[in-house]
């Protein structure tokens, strides 16, 4: 009786699950698609870029993390710059039944052509500054957003002057980056603490090793990014 009751529980969980992804709806945003895209397609989108683009034919397929997320890669030349252009897996939370409870992987057209060309910017104007993510899935930041690591990573609070020359150098890197044809943002990270909050304790907490990140380069940018930077280190007064 025991297992016929364990039985039929597992087959009700099955129907319930199956009901529930039937269920679910997906709205991924435009250019993306259920199945890798063809290379006539990757070959038009490096055009786009680089009416002179060359592509080649043959293509490395990789597969990483949990959600087991797909990137197809085709070796490419852009504006004499050695990248790829890809088919990258993305994960698309469904609506519907569950809203959020259920992801499925759709394709998008991307290039590394930024990450190669800001890496060679960095490189030659802080080569003590790294790139923050390295690894396929930087490359691809799926929130378009390259990272850069400064070397502002002590628990010290940076003096104006000292913080005004880090703010000026990454803006030097961000001016010479927007001058080429790319797309991505950047997000450059600087050492200072920040407020959490424990779900498990529900209590704020402030953690003196987090950062915080320099992505708008305008005038009111600079000023908001400077004010936070400061009432972040007054959180250990």
């Amino acid at each position: 009786m025991k297992k016929l009751r364990s039985v039929t529980g597992i087959l009700l969980f099955a129907v319930l699950v199956m009901t529930l992804c039937t269920g679910c709806t997906y709205y991924p945003p435009e250019g993306y698609t259920a199945k890798h895209h063809t290379y006539d397609e990757i070959v038009a989108f490096a055009k786009s870029i680089d009416p002179d683009a060359e592509v080649s034919k043959e293509y490395t397929d990789t597969t990483i993390d949990d959600w087991n997320r797909d990137f197809r890669e085709w070796p490419a030349l852009i504006h004499g710059r050695e990248c790829h252009v890809s088919s990258v897996g993305r994960m698309v939370w469904n609506s519907g039944i569950a809203a959020g409870e259920f992801a499925k992987q759709y394709y998008v057209i991307d290039t590394d052509y930024d990450y190669y060309v800001l890496e060679e910017i960095v490189s030659k104007q802080q080569p003590d500054w790294q790139m923050k993510y390295d690894d396929i899935s930087g490359r691809y930041n799926w929130n378009d957003i390259l990272g850069i690591q400064t070397t502002c990573t002590e628990n010290r609070q940076l003096s104006d002057g000292e913080l005004e020359a880090v703010w000026q150098a990454a803006y030097a890197i961000y001016s010479e980056y927007s001058a080429y044809p790319v797309r991505k943002e950047l997000s450059f990270a600087f050492r200072a603490p920040g407020k959490f909050y424990d779900q498990s304790k529900q209590e704020y907490y402030v953690k003196t090793d987090a950062e915080k990140y320099v992505r708008d380069f305008s005038e009111e940018g600079k000023r908001i990014f400077f004010e936070r930077y400061h009432e972040a280190w007054a959180l250990l007064e």
